[in-house]
């Protein structure tokens, strides 16, 4: 029973998935996608591809999450979201659009999910996954959810720009409220409040991440992923001084990370836009894939809070056999009971 509304947000975060993905493929991408003899396409033009990899991120944390992080069914995931990316990519070349396309291809998403779903219960073990770097990614992931922006210069006055306006913002708070609900499926529940403060600096660090400049708006885009990050490791046996030093540690990465993940991101988009078949964006400006960025920033976070608690001397409430680092970041998988238990 205590697993069961795991399971109802493992599923809800697929078939959510499965909608945002075929509405940003077959409405927004066409509209947003520039003719091939478009003088200059700016960076943020093509951020569809963005909430649709971030939407197939999401299902397949569902599936992370209905299977509590098992490392067989985790991988199987894996593979499934990896051939979505690819199908994504192709039926984005193939030009798909209109309304009947995006019911369609709604359909083949949650499809997909369910594929998905099948091939990690045919695998599933009892052995426990990389649940606290999964958690990371996903909570990482709803905060940088928040940076997917138009290219418009605002205050936007269209119509039919407002109206996509408002439907990225409408896309932007289900994928947040949907990942931040994985991420705290996967947490231990006894231990959440330990995580509302960083969760509370993570939403507050939002509005300068996006609305301000100079020290203030990179203050924010300092403070909102490290903080999502730490409200990960919060609910863990962590003390608080440690804690605030991971915090810390994560934030610092962020002056060199940022610069590389710049970088590799726009490498990454750039081969996508290629590969999709869409006109490059223009020299002058970036064509950041902020789905890579999400990824490969939690995997950084997990790894460096991960390294701070392997480092820590054992608390009097770990067993002799486990490290600081499994009793802390493991903590959510942890929780969980065996699967059999669960199904």
């Amino acid at each position: 029973m205590g697993m069961r509304w795991r399971s109802v947000i493992g599923g809800l975060s697929g078939l959510a998935a499965a909608v945002i993905w075929a509405v940003c493929l077959a409405i927004y991408q066409p509209y947003m996608e520039p003719s091939p003899a478009a003088e200059f396409v700016g960076n943020n033009t093509y951020w569809p591809r963005d909430i649709r990899q971030l939407a197939i991120l999401l299902a397949f944390g569902g599936v992370v999450l209905i299977f509590r992080a098992d490392l067989r069914a985790v991988l199987a995931a894996a593979v499934g979201a990896v051939i979505w990316v690819g199908a994504d990519l192709a039926l984005d070349r193939a030009g798909v659009s209109g309304g009947a396309a995006a019911v369609w291809l709604a359909v083949g998403g949650a499809v997909a999910f369910a594929g998905m779903v099948f091939a990690a219960r045919t695998v599933a073990t009892p052995e426990p996954g990389p649940a606290h770097f999964l958690t990371t990614v996903f909570a990482v992931a709803a905060a940088v959810t928040v940076l997917i922006t138009t290219p418009w210069d605002e205050p936007v006055t269209d119509a039919a720009d407002v109206r996509v306006e408002n439907g990225l913002s409408l896309l932007k708070v289900v994928l947040i409220v949907m990942l931040a609900a994985v991420t705290v499926g996967l947490l231990p529940l006894d231990r959440l409040l330990w995580a509302l403060p960083f969760a509370a600096l993570a939403a507050l660090a939002a509005w300068p991440a996006t609305a301000a400049y100079g020290w203030l708006g990179a203050l924010g885009l300092v403070l909102l992923p490290s903080a999502a990050a730490a409200a990960v490791t919060a609910t863990g046996d962590v003390p608080p001084l440690r804690l605030l030093a991971i915090t810390g540690a994560c934030a610092l990465a962020l002056i060199p990370a940022y610069l590389l993940l710049y970088f590799i991101g726009s490498a990454v988009g750039a081969a996508m836009t290629s590969l999709a078949g869409n006109p490059a964006i223009d020299s002058a400006d970036t064509d950041l894939s902020l789905a890579t960025v999400a990824l490969l920033l939690g995997l950084l976070f997990a790894t460096i809070s991960r390294a701070f608690l392997a480092s820590a001397p054992p608390s009097p409430s770990s067993s002799p056999s486990s490290s600081p680092a499994d009793s802390a970041a493991d903590s959510a998988a942890d929780s969980f009971p065996a699967p059999d238990e669960a199904r």
